[in-house]
C-alpha cells in the first residue's frame, strides 16, 4: 500500500543493492482476512491504532481488496500470496518479510514464490493501483529530503 520505495529502483539498480519490504501485507491487511467489522484488542495488539484497520480505512481500500480477490482467483491462490508474489516478480532484488506466528499463514506466505506473474500482469496491477484512492498505512510515511541547504545568517 505504501510504493514510496519504488522511487528507489533507479539508485538500487545501478548499485546493485536490495531491498528488503517492511510489512509487504500491510499487518496483515492485504491478506483480506480482516474487514470493518475486524475488532482489535487495544494495549495488546498494535492493529488496534493502525489507519489502515478502521471501518473507514477498509471500505476506502475496497477496490484495492477488490483487485486482491480476482487477481487469486485467477491465479487459484489468496491475496496475501497476490500482494507477496507482486513483489517477488516484480524486481528481483525486492525481498518482501512478512511476519506471522502462525504456522499456517506462515505456509500461505511461502507460496507466495509458485506464483508467476508476468511482467504484463505486474504492469494491469501496478496501472490499476495507481488510479485508486487508498486509506493511510502504518509504516506508510513518505520519504522526506534528509538535507537542508543551510540558510545564510543575516
Amino acid at each position: 500500500m505504501a510504493r514510496w520505495y519504488e522511487m528507489l529502483f533507479p539508485v538500487l539498480e545501478e548499485l546493485n543493492i536490495g531491498y528488503v519490504a517492511f510489512s509487504p501485507l500491510a499487518n496483515g491487511f492485504l491478506s483480506a482476512k480482516y474487514g470493518k467489522d475486524s475488532r482489535f484488542e487495544p494495549g495488546t495488539d498494535y492493529r488496534s491504532v493502525m489507519p489502515q484497520f478502521t471501518p473507514e480505512a477498509v471500505e476506502q481500500n475496497r477496490k484495492l481488496l477488490e483487485l486482491l480477490d480476482t487477481a487469486a482467483r485467477e491465479k487459484h491462490s489468496t491475496p496475501g500470496r497476490i500482494s507477496l508474489a507482486w513483489m517477488l516478480c516484480k524486481k528481483p532484488y525486492l525481498v518482501p518479510i512478512p511476519g506471522t506466528r502462525k504456522s499456517d499463514r506462515l505456509q500461505e506466505n511461502a507460496g507466495a514464490v509458485e506464483i508467476k506473474l508476468t511482467e504484463e500482469e505486474i504492469a494491469v496491477l501496478d496501472r490499476q493501483i495507481d488510479s485508486m484512492e487508498m486509506s493511510d498505512v502504518f509504516g506508510g510515511t513518505s520519504v522526506q529530503r534528509f538535507y537542508e541547504p543551510a540558510k545564510n545568517a543575516g
